[in-house]
């Protein structure tokens, strides 16, 4: 029986199906127990408040500069802690709690909004106003360009629905003019604010809640056309809520809409949760809080994890995780303020005596350990403690239930039930259900502990489900059922 991933949306009966899941990521190979929580080696403490946005950015000579930001203040990791890096003229900034600070890199430059404040920017130290840019909800850079989205600004006030292009090659400047190419535009072909900005090769997509825009750069006079509308029912629920997944050459995004999951790679947008884990998510998503919904690659491991606040939650929850070369689904729930992709800064021996007293003080790692060096992105996210952690631990503890196999005439016997490991855990155990017609409430058998690389049990029914919990990292594609003919009735 070969396991084809979480689909609570598909029949139970469907051969491999996994109608629960817990903690289980999909692979290549199967479904594995997905990471464990760590915090980063070398970096200590954490954020004054709650997280409300983050990233990682590089400059132009590849080294790294990490950001978050809170309610009032924005931090870089420095010296293996968070140190603040709040403008040091205007004072504290005053984000509401449904505000997020994005973030982007201007060739050496780092870039910072929120809608309730100007443009920030830093080459190094703390962030500083950028005088007369608008106030914007979202930024991201495409070539020479600075894009904002959902801006507010003196001449035309607060406007949702209006992009803004810096003059070419200059963050600083935003008065618009054909000569450096600074201009700005509106999408009114449908209803709703702009609610990402994402870089798509060499073009643009701004994305609403229901609708996708293509810009194209034109240059003289018109600079950026808009004139291609991917969709009028398609679109993100957040600017966090789209994944890159592709390359400049072969762009490809991955995202959370308003009723389903879909992919984009310059065509019609796919949907590609419909029929495995549609209907079981948008069934729990909070919809007063979906903007708050947060896709995470895995680059390393080729997967998007999806949080999404649920029930009465007003932060992300819950997640469903999707590999984008199987097309398969798992779960791995768990509470997170904030997720980005992290790599680590790096320390240099001039960074040792801000970071570390005495050598004594000196973590116990290796001389490889991405501490010494900036690392390749690692999913992170921010507890509910406002810690940075990185999704790379040691699994722990996972688990899923096996959908209906049988007959609706035959009753069978289960006699074993071989997992077939690509790793295997260092326990497991199984429970077996089983009911005689399908609708029925399942009845819950016995519980038999993995020896010797199989669990030995013996129940007769039409129907059987097993209920599988394991300890450690592990990997399984198939399981062998070892079952005989009862009769029939």
């Amino acid at each position: 029986m070969q396991l084809v991933g979480y689909a609570p949306d598909l029949p139970p009966t469907t051969p491999g199906v996994l109608t629960e899941c817990t903690n289980m990521i999909p692979t290549v190979r199967g479904m594995k127990g997905g990471p464990s929580l760590q915090e980063p080696s070398g970096i200590t403490g954490a954020l004054a408040a709650a997280c409300q946005g983050g990233a990682t950015v590089r400059k132009l000579d590849e080294s790294v500069r990490v950001f978050a930001g809170t309610s009032t203040d924005l931090y870089e990791i420095a010296g293996g802690s968070w140190t603040e890096r709040t403008r040091a003229s205007g004072g504290d900034y005053s984000l509401g709690s449904d505000l997020r600070w994005r973030f982007a890199q201007f060739g050496d430059v780092s870039l910072a909004v929120a809608k309730s404040d100007t443009l920030q920017s830093s080459s190094s130290g703390a962030f500083a106003d950028v005088a007369d840019a608008p106030k914007a909800g979202v930024v991201e850079v495409v070539g020479q360009f600075v894009f904002l989205g959902d801006t507010n600004e003196t001449t035309f006030g607060d406007s949702p629905n209006r992009w803004w292009c810096s003059a070419k090659g200059d963050y600083t400047d935003w008065t618009p003019a054909i000569s450096t190419e600074c201009t700005t535009g509106l999408i009114t072909s449908t209803p709703g604010k702009i609610r990402a900005i994402k870089r798509f090769g060499p073009h643009v997509v701004i994305y609403k809640q229901r609708s996708i825009h293509l810009g194209i750069y034109a240059g003289q006079p018109s600079i950026w056309s808009f004139d291609r509308e991917i969709s009028s029912q398609v679109g993100a629920l957040s600017h966090e809520a789209v994944a890159d997944v592709g390359t400049p050459e072969e762009p490809r995004h991955i995202f959370m809409g308003f009723d389903d999951f879909y992919e984009f790679n310059g065509g019609r947008p796919r949907p590609i949760g419909q029929g495995w884990v549609k209907e079981q998510v948008f069934s729990e998503l909070n919809q007063t809080y979906s903007e708050r919904a947060i896709a995470l690659h895995d680059r390393a491991n080729s997967v998007v994890y999806f949080f999404y606040p649920s029930g009465a939650n007003n932060n992300p929850d819950k997640c469903v995780v999707y590999n984008y070369k199987t097309q398969r689904w798992g779960r791995a729930d768990r509470s997170v303020e904030f997720a980005m992709e992290y790599s680590s800064v790096g320390l240099s021996y001039d960074d040792l005596g801000d970071t570390y007293a005495t050598y004594d003080d000196l973590p116990d790692i290796s001389y490889d350990s991405t501490v010494w060096t900036a690392g390749a992105p690692l999913p992170a996210v921010f507890n509910t403690s406002h810690t940075l952690q990185t999704l790379d631990g040691e699994s722990t503890s996972s688990g899923f239930s096996l959908g209906d196999f049988g007959d609706d005439e035959q009753f069978t016997t289960v006699l074993r039930v071989r997992p077939r490991f690509f790793t295997a855990p260092t326990a497991a155990s199984l429970v077996n259900k089983y009911r005689n017609n399908l609708g029925d409430s399942l009845t819950t058998g016995a519980t038999t502990s993995l020896s010797n690389g199989k669990f030995d049990l013996k129940r007769s029914a039409r129907w059987h489900s097993l209920d599988f919990t394991f300890t450690g990292p592990t990997e399984l594609g198939i399981l062998d059922v070892q079952m005989t003919e009862d009769g029939s009735a």
